[in-house]
């Protein structure tokens, strides 16, 4: 079912002095069959970079129709936010996030390092006595003050790599990203209902497939894989004759490029109605990662 919303920010954050922060400004008429259109790419606001300061005045500002989409961790692992005063320990933890870690998500684990083992002794001819066993020391376990199950739960089950790293919900960035939710929850902003987590990395492969996910920042020539990328969701995105140079900064910088990104996946998620997965339901709450539903 389509969400009632008609305006998407995409924002690619940065550090706190804001130089290397990003936003993207989209809108929809709600009809069907209707594109969504690209209103602005921006790096500054009124000549400011985009610091707290400058992002949360306009982040206020926005009306309610709007949806904010975030390309950085606006949660953190479980561990972190725990307020327990004595931890039980890691196999005790009742915590619905810790307890999906060690048990799903560390089969979904084992299931992958299996596949990854049988992968290698085919390609090397090699034999083993056990099907896809592998070294101890190849296996990094799951921790809950490193790792969020919305990661772990995208690259096992999705094969999609929403982050450089799967413990990218710790750091400056994160720090900041999850800041800014909680001022912005004085200003109506909610997550997972009109404040979204999204990874632009994670919805190009989800559309465009794993090559063009790495190519657009990492290629000799990243610029025409954004261009071919651009092209394609042409029938769905156009940039408004306001934009001005947006679709160039779009081309040019990948910040652009990931905010724009960002604020497309909104709209997606808008569009299509799309629903928490059954089989994340248990951790979503404590942090979720909208990405583009598998193709049916």
């Amino acid at each position: 079912m389509t969400r009632p919303y008609t305006n998407f920010v995409g924002i690619d954050l940065g550090g706190s002095r804001g130089k290397s922060t990003a936003m993207a400004r989209l809108r929809w008429n709600g009809g069907a069959g209707e594109p969504v259109w690209v209103d602005e790419v921006v790096t500054r606001h009124n000549g400011e970079p985009w610091s707290d300061e400058v992002l949360l005045d306009y982040l206020a500002r926005l009306s309610p129709s709007a949806v904010v989409a975030i390309d950085a961790p606006l949660s953190v692992p479980a561990c972190l936010a725990c307020h327990v005063p004595v931890c039980p320990g890691y196999e005790a933890c009742e915590v619905p996030a810790t307890v999906w870690l060690r048990t799903v998500g560390e089969e979904m684990q084992a299931r992958s390092l299996a596949r990854d083992g049988d992968r290698v002794a085919v390609s090397s001819g090699a034999s083993t006595s056990r099907a896809g066993s592998l070294p101890a020391s190849s296996k990094q376990r799951l921790a809950p003050y490193t790792h969020r199950p919305t990661e772990v739960y995208l690259h096992y089950a999705r094969d999609l790599v929403p982050r450089d790293q799967l413990t990218h919900a710790t750091g400056p960035v994160a720090a900041r990203a999850t800041h800014l939710r909680r001022v912005l929850s004085n200003h109506g902003f909610v997550l997972n209902q009109n404040l979204l987590e999204v990874s632009p990395r994670s919805t190009v492969q989800a559309l465009f497939g794993l090559r063009r996910a790495r190519g657009y920042k990492r290629d000799a020539d990243p610029w025409n894989t954004r261009a071919q990328i651009v092209e394609e969701l042409g029938c769905h995105m156009r940039f408004a004759p306001s934009s001005r140079m947006s679709k160039e900064e779009v081309l040019r910088n990948d910040h652009c490029f990931d905010a724009l990104l960002s604020g497309y996946t909104a709209y997606l998620w808008a569009r299509d109605g799309w629903q928490v997965p059954p089989d994340a339901a248990d951790f979503a709450s404590h942090g979720f990662i909208w990405v583009p539903p598998p193709a049916r």
